[in-house]
């Protein structure tokens, strides 16, 4: 069960992303991270469960059509594992990773790079969500609007111009997706800090939780993941009984 469940927890984000939202990590070097009480915090009274949902994802930190792709040198620590190698993105934003040789620690390399990828693609709401309906279901305790998708298990929490939680269901493991910090540039929203939780679809009985934080830099006229950490937990006690972490950092990125 834990091989299985680490298996998801590399790549479960891919698949939560293409079937929901994307939601989009990162800050520039300059900007300290903002809570996301801080960020738009009026809701409108009068917004439907579609426009709210809307207005955040158009809010994010999305690449144009001119990205170039990019180089970089990539280290990664995961369980004691150490390596180091080369990424390469490319204009098509189809990944490389060169020089990774254990096939774990290159997967966790290039699944990160192509989530960040998925992150940044300008992709229409009408295009991810033009078929599905939503609906309100009240407000949480911190505000939040709390929005269903009509048919699905899906549902979500929007606040302000801010996606704070994404829930889905994979088979037999439930996901919740909490996001904990956000910073803001001049093209949109990024998300600094979340938390993963995967809990037992059937009893609602917590598996692991993860704590992701990235940092990104803007790298000509992009920004771009330099650094992301993972604190992985059990599920007795999660605050207090790491697992282990997984540090990866990317360093002199070289746009194409």
């Amino acid at each position: 069960m834990t091989q299985l469940l680490q298996h998801r927890i590399i790549c479960w984000s891919l698949s939560l992303i293409i079937a929901s939202i994307s939601c989009v990590f990162g800050l520039p070097a300059s900007v300290n991270a903002q809570s996301i009480s801080n960020t738009h915090p009026t809701q409108i009274a009068t917004v439907s469960a579609s426009e709210a949902f809307r207005n955040a994802y158009n809010q994010r930190y999305t690449w144009d059509k001119n990205f170039p792709g990019y180089s970089a040198e990539v280290s990664i620590t995961h369980r004691g594992d150490i390596d180091q190698g080369i990424v390469r993105v490319q204009p098509d934003l189809s990944v490389d990773v060169i020089n990774v040789e254990p096939d774990n620690l290159r997967e966790l390399v290039a699944n990160t790079v192509k989530m960040e990828i998925i992150h940044r693609r300008r992709v229409p709401f009408e295009q991810l969500h033009g078929n599905n309906d939503f609906e309100l279901k009240g407000k949480d305790e911190y505000g939040a609007l709390k929005i269903n998708q009509v048919g699905d298990n899906s549902y979500y929490k929007v606040k302000g111009d801010v996606i704070t939680q994404v829930n889905r269901s994979f088979g037999d493991v439930a996901v919740t997706v909490d996001t904990l910090g956000t910073t803001k540039t001049p093209e949109g929203y990024l998300v600094s800090h979340f938390k993963t939780t995967f809990r037992d679809a059937q009893t609602d009985e917590v598996l692991e939780k993860e704590d992701v934080r990235d940092f990104h830099e803007k790298v000509g006229n992009y920004y771009l993941l330099t650094n992301r950490t993972i604190r992985y937990n059990q599920a007795e006690n999660p605050e207090k009984n790491p697992v282990a972490d997984t540090r990866i950092r990317f360093n002199d990125i070289q746009p194409l």
